[in-house]
C-alpha cells in the first residue's frame, strides 16, 4: 500500500456493528480519510485528496479480497464510486449521515456514553454545522474554514504544508496585530468593563496607515488568522445552539488537526455563552468511520 502506518484505535465491548469487511472512504476538497476494521483495531488513514485515485487503488489491489463493500462519502468521492462500481459493492453515502454517525461513535469510544442532544460543527475546507436529537438536520454553515486558511497563507507567505503552518501559529501573539477592546478604551473609562475590555475588537486591527509592514511577523498573523476564523464559527455556532435549545457543542474536521490555538478559542467562546464544547481525538476521520455502518 502506502509507506505510513495506519493510526490503530483498538475496539470494545461497547462498540458493536463493526464489520472486517467494509471499508470506509471520506473523500473532501483537501484530504481522504480512509477506515477499516482488523483484528479488532480499527485502522485510519489519511492523505491528500490529489494522491486518493493512486493511493486507494493500490491498498484495494493489495486487500482486494478483504472488502465486500466500500462506502464512499465526502463531496470529492462520486466519480471514484462510480468507477469503483464496476469490482466492488460500492455505496455513496449522505456526508452528513455519515459525519453524525461517526461521531456517534467516537464519542461512544472516549467518553463511554452516548451522545447527547448536540450542534456538531465540522471545520474542513468549509464548515457545516448539524443540529443531532433523535435524528439530524443540517442547519447552515461559513465558506470560512481550512480552506479559506490555507488559501489566503498560500498568497500571502507562500507556505502549504499545513503542520508547519499550525507550528508557527503556536509561537504568534496575536495581539501584536490585533485589536483589543482595552486598546481603544482609556483604562480609567469606567463605561467598559473589565471583560469586555479583553475581546477582539478588530482582528489585524493594528495593521493601519501607521504599522510598519517590517516587523509584520507571519508567526503573529497565522496565529491571529486562526483566532479570527475560530471567534466567527464559534460565534455563528452558538447562536445556532442557544436557537435550538442545545448546550453542548461538538467540534470536528480536518482543521482542528493538532490545532491548539483554535481549540483554545472556540473554548472560550463557548465558556462565555454557558455552551459545553467537545473536542473527540482525531476529528477529520469521524466521516469516515462512520461510512463503516451503512
Amino acid at each position: 500500500m502506502v509507506k505510513e502506518e495506519p493510526l490503530k484505535i483498538l475496539l470494545d465491548e461497547s462498540i458493536t456493528g463493526f464489520s472486517s469487511d467494509i471499508l470506509g472512504i471520506d473523500m473532501g476538497q483537501s484530504l481522504t480519510k480512509m477506515s477499516w476494521v482488523e483484528k479488532n483495531e480499527l485502522n485510519l488513514f489519511l492523505f491528500q485528496t490529489f494522491k486518493s485515485n493512486s493511493i486507494i487503488k493500490e491498498f484495494l489491489g493489495d486487500k482486494k479480497d478483504s472488502f465486500k463493500k466500500v462506502n464512499f462519502t465526502g463531496g470529492k468521492s462520486f466519480n471514484l464510486y462510480k468507477e469503483y462500481l464496476k469490482d466492488f459493492n460500492a455505496n455513496l453515502i449522505n456526508e452528513f449521515a455519515a459525519n453524525v454517525k461517526g461521531i456517534e461513535i467516537f464519542h461512544l469510544l472516549e467518553k463511554k456514553k452516548a451522545l447527547s442532544a448536540s450542534l456538531i460543527v465540522t471545520i474542513g475546507t468549509g464548515t457545516s454545522m448539524i443540529m443531532k436529537r433523535e435524528n439530524f438536520e443540517h442547519l447552515g454553515g461559513s465558506a470560512i474554514g481550512g480552506g479559506f486558511f490555507m488559501g489566503l497563507i498560500k498568497s500571502l507567505f507562500n507556505l502549504t504544508d499545513f503542520k508547519e503552518i499550525i507550528n508557527l501559529a503556536r509561537k504568534g501573539n496575536r495581539y501584536n496585530v490585533d485589536l483589543k477592546v482595552s486598546d481603544i478604551y482609556a483604562p480609567e473609562d469606567d463605561r467598559i468593563d473589565l471583560l469586555f475590555r479583553e475581546f477582539t475588537a478588530s482582528s489585524l486591527g493594528k495593521i493601519d496607515v501607521n504599522f510598519d509592514l517590517t516587523s509584520l511577523k507571519k508567526e503573529d498573523f497565522i496565529n491571529s488568522l486562526i483566532c479570527l476564523i475560530g471567534e466567527n464559527i464559534g460565534t455563528i455556532a452558538n447562536l445556532m445552539a442557544n436557537n435550538n435549545n442545545i448546550n453542548e457543542i461538538v467540534f470536528c474536521g480536518g482543521f482542528l488537526r493538532e490545532n491548539k490555538v483554535l481549540k483554545k478559542i472556540l473554548s472560550v467562546i463557548c465558556k462565555l455563552n454557558k455552551k459545553k464544547a467537545i473536542f473527540l481525538k482525531n476529528p477529520e476521520f469521524c466521516a469516515a468511520v462512520g461510512a463503516l455502518f451503512f
